[in-house]
């Protein structure tokens, strides 16, 4: 208890009411702090409908614009919260606000159809609210273990549900429900992002309840991973399979995986029934089984070599958000993330967007220094560099750069790194005392106090 400051009495004398000053300071403590509560909840509202779109499985519900509600709240939380922060904004919320304003700066004298590009960098810029919002709200481990469940819940339960509904697309897996999830390659993506998160979460816990649901959650998305054919997903999926090798079992010092990985991989790619094998072989050979495969190879080296084109014709403001398929001759996308923000936003774009991703890692890379050992948070950050590296790879064979997914990871490596920062500390202080007396000792030799004399 805190010392008593404050007395009330009766008419009597007698004390009735008495004022602990530190009561008072937690009380405003917790008061000030009130407002974050808020904004983490319509955080974790928003995650909920971007990753499960409860709209698409539950039809009374798609009247409703759920995500603009959530966004809505999410500003509105936000508003609310700006007078109680009082942390410095990181370098990739800054570059977020200026690719932002490339953007529209690009849409508004786009020399293609400004008012589909003012549409398109509209859309995007709702990321801005999400990016902050998890920067300041997301302040403990706690907080941030719950979304990345929600995230991983979400999308384990998307891919056992494609699995089970067996919506085939030229004898590929497809989504069933729209958003990130209706082309097989963006649902192949947000796969491989998602897979690290489920092992840490399976480390993460003590539950064998939860160990064999998580298990059985990557596995799930796994074999989903294949049945979409996705060529680019793949390449993703062994760029994470790699890094979650070395950093798990073998930095991690759990060997047994490598066995696990092995056999889970050899089941679930026979399991698959060949249909990534087909579209690989058709990459460079055009067969008639892999005709479609080889096509659209064909199609997406023309429209990369297009966008680098395109580039060189508008190098400083493209030609506008959404743009690039009406110029492209084929209309479609670049499929490729970085020449598509260097066709439709300029250079200034592409080194914007390069960077943004640069400080998530450099973020990661910062955490794992703080956190050594077999802490969550280094789990976490270890999970996150999988996620990152993934989707670096496999954002090179799609169009995703307008996506929330990619800013909403390198938003978790921000709070991430905060947590850790803050958690660790005292102990840096105290490690940088510890230096500097060491170093006082060799420059002036030990102090009075410290001098022992032995028993005459």
């Amino acid at each position: 208890m805190g010392a008593v400051t404050n007395w009330n009495h009766n008419d009597r004398g007698t004390v009735i009411v008495g004022t602990a000053a530190d009561s008072v300071s937690a009380q405003r403590h917790i008061t000030r702090r009130r407002p974050l509560i808020g904004a983490y909840v319509a955080l974790v509202l928003f995650m909920v409908i971007y990753y499960a779109r409860p709209e698409d499985w539950i039809s009374s519900l798609s009247a409703a614009p759920l995500a603009k509600i959530t966004v809505g709240l999410a500003l509105l939380a936000l508003v609310f919260s700006l007078r109680h922060i009082r942390q410095r904004l990181s370098r990739e919320v800054l570059f977020l606000f200026l690719l932002t304003g490339q953007l529209f700066i690009a849409s508004l004298i786009s020399p293609v159809w400004r008012g589909g590009a003012l549409q398109t960098t509209l859309d995007f810029a709702k990321v801005l609210p999400i990016f902050l919002l998890i920067s300041i709200s997301v302040t403990t481990l706690q907080r941030l273990r719950a979304l990345i469940f929600t995230q991983a819940v979400s999308v384990s339960a998307i891919a056992a549900v494609a699995i089970w509904k067996g919506h085939l697309l030229l004898g590929r897996l497809e989504g069933i429900l729209g958003g990130d999830y209706a082309d097989p390659n963006e649902m192949a993506l947000a796969i491989v992002i998602s897979l690290p998160l489920c092992l840490a979460l399976l480390f993460m816990t003590r539950n064998w309840l939860w160990k064999i649901l998580w298990s059985l959650s990557f596995l799930v998305m796994v074999y989903a991973e294949f049945l979409t054919g996705s060529r680019g997903g793949f390449l993703a999926l062994l760029i994470v399979v790699a890094v979650c090798l070395w950093v798990f079992a073998i930095r991690g010092r759990r060997r047994y995986l490598l066995v696990l990985a092995a056999l889970a991989g050899v089941f679930l790619w026979q399991a698959s029934g060949g249909i990534l094998v087909k579209r690989l072989n058709g990459t460079f050979n055009v067969k008639e089984d892999t005709a479609a495969a080889y096509g659209s190879a064909q199609l997406r080296q023309q429209l990369f070599w297009r966008s680098i084109d395109v580039t060189e014709e508008h190098p400083l403001f493209g030609v506008g958000p959404g743009n690039f398929s009406v110029v492209s001759g084929q209309w479609h996308t670049t499929h490729n993330s970085l020449t598509l923000m260097s066709s439709e936003g300029g250079v200034p774009a592409l080194i914007l967007y390069v960077l943004i991703l640069w400080c998530g890692f450099a973020n990661l890379r910062a955490t794992i220094q703080l956190t050594r050992g077999r802490t969550k948070s280094s789990l976490l950050a270890r999970a996150l560099f999988a996620s990152s590296a993934g989707y670096a790879v496999g954002s090179l064979f799609l169009s995703v750069s307008y996506e929330f997914f990619p800013y909403i990871l390198v938003a978790y490596t921000t709070a991430l790194f905060s947590i850790a920062r803050k958690s660790s500390g005292p102990s840096l202080k105290s490690r940088s005392a510890r230096q500097a007396a060491e170093k006082k000792k060799l420059c002036f030799g030990p102090t009075e106090s410290e001098l022992t004399f032995p028993n005459l």
